[in-house]
C-alpha cells in the first residue's frame, strides 16, 4: 500500500480516534522504523555498523550483496534515523546512531524464545 493510499485510509476510516497530533506523530516514527528493520539483511547491516563506520562498497562487499542492494538498505534505515552518514571528500561513510535497536532486538528475541519454550513445554 502506497504512503498515498495509507494516508486516504488514515483520513477517511479515521484509525486514530483517540490519539492527539503528538501520540499520532510518535507511534508514526516508530512504526516507520519497525518497518525499517523489517529485513534480515537490513538488521545484519546495523549489527556490522555497530562494529565501525562503513562506506557503501566495503559493507556490499562484506554482506555479498550488490552496492546498489546496499546503498537502497541504508536509505531506508538511514530515512528511519537509525543510521547517518558523513562525507570525507568522495567517501561516504554510514555509522549506526542508535545502537539500542539492537539491544531492543535482542531483549523481544530472548523474550520470545523463552516465551515459546515456556509454552512448548507446557
Amino acid at each position: 500500500m502506497s504512503i498515498t493510499t495509507l494516508d486516504k485510509v488514515v483520513k477517511y476510516c479515521n484509525i486514530y480516534p483517540m490519539m492527539t497530533e503528538e501520540e499520532k506523530r510518535r507511534c508514526e516514527l516508530r512504526a516507520n522504523m519497525f518497518k525499517a528493520l523489517a529485513h534480515p539483511l537490513r538488521i545484519y547491516m546495523l549489527e556490522k555498523l555497530k562494529e565501525r563506520p562503513w562506506c557503501v562498497c566495503e559493507l556490499a562487499a562484506e554482506l555479498g550483496v550488490d552496492k546498489s542492494i546496499a546503498s537502497k538498505y541504508l536509505t531506508i534505515l538511514k530515512d528511519a534515523g537509525l543510521v547517518g552518514m558523513q562525507k570525507r571528500g568522495i567517501l561516504v561513510e554510514y555509522t549506526l546512531i542508535a545502537p539500542c535497536v539492537l539491544n531492543l532486538a535482542a531483549c523481544a528475541e530472548s523474550d520470545v524464545f523463552s516465551n515459546r519454550k515456556k509454552a512448548l513445554l507446557g
